[in-house]
């Protein structure tokens, strides 16, 4: 088993983690722009909502989620850093390409490549932050990297949305795409790989990763993450089209609402709820999945009222409209951010250190092709199918419905608290 043996400095380990959260918002960015830039393309390339929800969530999902595994793989046995830089050029340089679509298939092709990319940036950054970090103070870095997600779509709304409105939807793609392109570099030149004491045992992948789902609470806190993210996913795709056909906003006052509101309360949740495990789980081991848990149950009743509330109450500022219902989208996007830094620091405290790169890819797998294959693609169907009965109200009546499924994951985590209190006895940190 690898141990963790790096004598680096709090400083350079807090500035190994800035760098790899600055290729998190990179990474969340160019995932994002299919989200608020939907409309444009879709009314240029004239495709239905699920033909939209499968370009922005399968396309980009089942090659992200599916390489995830064996590109972990080489992080593990290769160089993490590595892996993440080359990751990080191919994923921006695809995201640039996107800009030169000319058919909706060719967008699709491309938003594969950039799935391919990205199936490299996540696990490795994981597994080199729990290296980094011991497990006291896996959930605070977990919860600060896990952050990246909310900047990345802070910037990815609000820029997206003005670009587009003031230069066309490709343009977004060129002048955030080409830009991350550096930062992989950087990574490379900056992040060091911390020492390995020993070689990992010659395994194949799937008995790797048989061990992995061996391990006790692995299962649950995975499928747990899925259904949580299939709601999450699925809602915040198709939020920016409910705030345009339902309470008739402009793709700016949208793009504002949701980089803004939205994404500062899950940024405030993402760390805060980090830095609120790690004090709970000293006490309490099983507060690790007990927080995800009861974040989750929260997030269901204040993005259910988010989208129910009537769509006439608005307040006006300047010359934007603003919805009542926006002050439940911030504390629901408090509340079910709880589950990132505590759940990417559980599986890694769960699993041995020369298998940290695969079990975070084998977590993404399932919060992919669950949460993001699935979501998007879901929530679209439903409103093509509830259309004919409620119009351009079908929308919310889908997101709606995808709440269920939240429901299930805060189930699944909470009965994750009581096995991983008694399987982190038996890893080392």
């Amino acid at each position: 088993m690898y141990t963790m043996t790096n004598t680096y400095s709090v400083g350079y380990r807090y500035f190994v983690l800035s760098v790899l959260l600055i290729a998190s918002v990179f990474s969340f960015i160019d995932r994002q722009l299919m989200t608020i830039l939907l409309e444009p393309i879709k009314a240029e390339f004239g495709a239905s909502d699920t033909a939209m929800g499968f370009l922005s969530g399968f396309a980009f999902a089942l090659f992200y989620a599916v390489l995830g595994l064996p590109v972990a793989r080489l992080a593990d046995r290769w160089s993490r850093r590595n892996v993440l830089a080359i990751s990080m050029v191919v994923w921006s340089g695809m995201t640039a390409l996107c800009g030169l679509a000319g058919t909706f298939w060719q967008l699709a092709i491309l938003r594969v490549g950039v799935g391919v990319g990205e199936a490299g940036g996540t696990p490795p950054s994981h597994s080199l932050i729990a290296s980094y970090f011991p497990p006291e103070e896996r959930s605070t870095a977990m919860g600060i990297y896990g952050s990246g997600t909310q900047i990345g779509v802070l910037v990815g709304m609000l820029g997206g949305a003005v670009i587009a409105e003031q230069m066309g939807w490709r343009s977004v793609f060129f002048i955030f795409g080409l830009p991350g392109v550096l930062v992989g570099l950087l990574v490379f030149l900056v992040v060091k790989e911390p020492l390995k004491r020993a070689v990992p045992d010659p395994r194949s992948m799937l008995e790797d990763l048989t061990r992995l789902w061996r391990i006790p609470a692995f299962a649950l806190i995975s499928f747990a993450t899925g259904f949580t993210a299939l709601a999450g996913y699925g809602m915040g795709t198709w939020f920016p089209s409910f705030l345009i056909r339902v309470h008739g906003l402009t793709l700016i006052e949208a793009g504002l609402i949701l980089g803004v509101v939205g994404t500062l309360g899950s940024l405030i949740g993402a760390i805060s709820g980090g830095i609120l495990c790690d004090r709970l789980a000293s006490r309490d081991a099983r507060w690790q999945l007990r927080l995800p848990s009861v974040g989750a149950g929260l997030s269901v009743i204040f993005l259910g009222l988010f989208v129910l509330w009537p769509e006439s109450q608005q307040w006006q500022l300047g010359e934007y409209r603003i919805p009542y219902a926006v002050v439940f989208l911030f504390f629901g996007g408090v509340v079910s951010s709880f589950w990132i830094g505590p759940t990417y620091a559980a599986i890694q405290t769960l699993t041995p250190d020369h298998l940290r790169s695969q079990a975070s890819a084998l977590l993404m797998l399932l919060l992919n092709l669950i949460g993001l294959g699935l979501g998007p693609v879901i929530v679209g169907a439903l409103s093509d199918l509830l259309e004919p009965e409620f119009g351009a109200e079908s929308i919310r009546f889908a997101m709606l419905i995808s709440l269920v499924t939240v429901v299930i994951g805060s189930i699944l985590y909470w009965m994750g608290g009581e096995k991983y209190r008694g399987a982190i006895t038996q890893v080392s940190p």
